[in-house]
């Protein structure tokens, strides 16, 4: 079992969408996008995910080049729990060598935190 955790200051977040707009469809997918800023504040939203992000490519060296923020989102599932999705070379890493993946996010008034964990599979990945 790997675990990778991040942790953000909200405020650095909200930063650098204000100051570089593109940073925003840059990092986060649309339905990323569309579930933050349904709320009066997306910011602690967006870092949690933010935070997520990283703590995946803290996870395993496999994930740390090649792989775009997009191939890594956090969704929320029918019972209202953060799941991560992959795509692309992300994914493809994935399935070589990890078998779940589990994330936990939080926020307080200025820092968002991420927690990934991830279950080795027999075909591990070096």
């Amino acid at each position: 079992m790997l675990i990778g955790i991040d942790i953000i200051d909200i405020e650095r977040v909200k930063k650098a969408a204000e100051r570089t707009p593109r940073f925003l469809k840059r990092v986060f997918t649309k339905q990323e996008l569309d579930y933050c800023f349904s709320k009066k504040n997306p910011y602690p939203s967006l870092a949690a995910r933010f935070a997520a992000k990283e703590a995946v490519r803290k996870v395993h060296p496999v994930f740390i080049s090649g792989i775009r923020y997009h191939d890594t989102e956090v969704v929320i599932d029918q019972n209202g729990q953060p799941r991560i999705v992959l795509h692309g070379k992300a994914l493809e890493r994935f399935e070589k060598g990890f078998d779940k993946m589990a994330v936990s996010l939080s926020h307080a008034e200025r820092q968002a935190i991420a927690a990934v964990i991830v279950e080795e599979g027999e075909n591990e990945t070096d």
